[in-house]
């Protein structure tokens, strides 16, 4: 689970958002995101160490760093 603080939250929802459906494995991985006491929290689950870090390194963290590189041109 990904706790982000300092961040625009509205940015983060929505991306996330649109590529749930593409963090989704058949092998039963998958990354949701939700609004949890006002923050924003990042979801990973796999049913496998090699679905999870191919779900974290290849799909949230490199997500994270566009979403932060894209926050950045304003």
């Amino acid at each position: 689970m990904f706790h982000l603080e300092g961040v625009d939250r509205e940015l983060v929802i929505k991306s996330f958002r649109t590529l749930e459906k593409e963090m989704r494995f058949g092998r039963g991985g998958f990354v949701s995101v939700d609004v949890r006491n006002n923050d924003v929290v990042i979801t990973v689950c796999a049913k496998d160490l090699t679905s999870l870090r191919s779900l974290v390194s290849g799909g949230v963290m490199k997500s994270l760093y566009l979403i932060f590189k894209v926050e950045e041109l304003d």
